[in-house]
């Protein structure tokens, strides 16, 4: 996209304008929310991080990352550098990473933090970046996504010995439990509709294609047992899916089941014991992976959930991602529906891997609680 650098300067302070008066309406509704949030005895959060969160994510070892949003005028431009903070479940927080000094630079450049993820031994993040740049003296303004490899302390893992970093456009990055290894997807067939499966190791840039003569329509990392579960598809997409366990290490692969029908956000339980998925639009499918051959079909509505400890239930946000909405518990042996959190509207949730801990964000400005998961469900 060709960008008019004088243009660009006349239009930023009226989208500026424009996106601070919303973004004012979205606090306002945001603030109502979280006056409105849980108080009776044990329902009280852990600890609130007041800052506008663009996403964050729990440790295995209950540190939780925070991607914060940040937006700076900068010589003729209005650019975006997000900080990341990490914390203890207690709120002892720190800044590893300040955007104002990765976008201040000479040359343009702008960034957010879309999603985050911990190792297995929470010692390393992967983290998911879009970016814009300008490219060519025209300035012709690129943009992008990238995966950044970091360490617990915000520095960042380079991939060494290679002349084009192969994180540039990739997708679901996760540290293998080897602590060398990332696994990573790739798209095979755009928009997002099939998946290659990579993997690289950053100290000495050596790459591999996992499973070359398969694609895939979703993937379920099992990170800490170097392994996946995954939906394969033909790359014309004319057979029924195949439901697969992949051993990343060794390479080899078991088919399980076959899925007649898909539309995805597949996902493992926290035994490793049980997955679900997205048939259509309407209803979700749950599998027993000593049983896989049988289905167990929900009428849930389309929308993001994860499994809840017991993995008898799963915390469900109806409709699009990005759009605010209640939270409401599924049993998934009954079909049965009750809301979490007494009812209020939410950005994003993540349950912590231990399942003692739930972190939600609020609409607006998007100040995450901690609550314990206890009492909850």
């Amino acid at each position: 996209m060709k960008s008019d650098p004088t243009a660009a300067l006349a239009a930023c302070p009226r989208r500026f304008v424009c996106l601070t008066a919303a973004v004012a309406l979205a606090c306002l509704l945001g603030a109502i929310n979280l006056a409105s949030a849980p108080s009776k005895s044990g329902d009280d959060p852990k600890f609130t991080f007041e800052e506008d969160c663009s996403t964050f994510a729990f440790s295995p070892d209950n540190h939780i990352a925070f991607g914060v949003r940040r937006a700076y005028n900068y010589k003729k431009y209005v650019v975006q550098g997000d900080d990341l903070w990490i914390s203890t479940i207690d709120g002892k927080r720190k800044k590893v990473i300040d955007g104002e000094k990765l976008v201040k630079v000479p040359k343009f450049n702008s960034y957010s933090i879309n999603e985050l993820a911990w190792s297995p031994d929470s010692q390393r993040l992967t983290m998911l970046k879009t970016t814009e740049q300008i490219t060519d003296k025209q300035a012709t303004l690129g943009s992008g996504q990238i995966i950044v490899l970091l360490d617990a302390e915000g520095h960042e893992i380079p991939v060494q010995g290679v002349k084009e970093n192969p994180l540039v456009g990739a997708y679901q990055g996760t540290w293998l439990a080897d602590g060398v290894t990332v696994a990573y997807l790739t798209e095979a067939i755009k928009p997002k509709v099939l998946f290659e499966i990579h993997s690289i190791q950053p100290a000495g840039g050596k790459t591999a294609r996992l499973f070359p003569d398969h694609q895939f329509a979703g993937v379920a990392w099992d990170a800490a047992h170097n392994a996946a579960i995954a939906v394969e598809r033909d790359k014309g997409l004319d057979e029924p899916g195949k439901l697969v366990w992949l051993d990343l290490e060794n390479g080899t692969r078991k088919e399980l089941a076959t899925i007649e029908q898909f539309q995805g956000q597949l996902t493992l339980s926290p035994s490793r014991k049980r997955i679900a998925y997205f048939a259509d639009g309407d209803d979700m499918e749950v599998r027993n992976l000593s049983t896989p051959a049988k289905a167990t079909r929900v009428r849930a509505g389309f929308g993001r959930y994860e499994w809840a400890p017991d993995d008898q239930h799963i915390l469900l946000k109806r409709g699009p991602e990005n759009r605010s909405g209640t939270i409401r518990w599924l049993d998934v042996a009954t079909g049965d529906f009750n809301f979490a959190l007494h009812d209020l509207v939410f950005h994003e949730f993540h349950i912590s891997p231990d399942g003692h801990w739930i972190g939600v964000s609020q609409p607006g400005k998007r100040i995450v609680q901690i609550y314990a998961l206890t009492g909850l469900m």
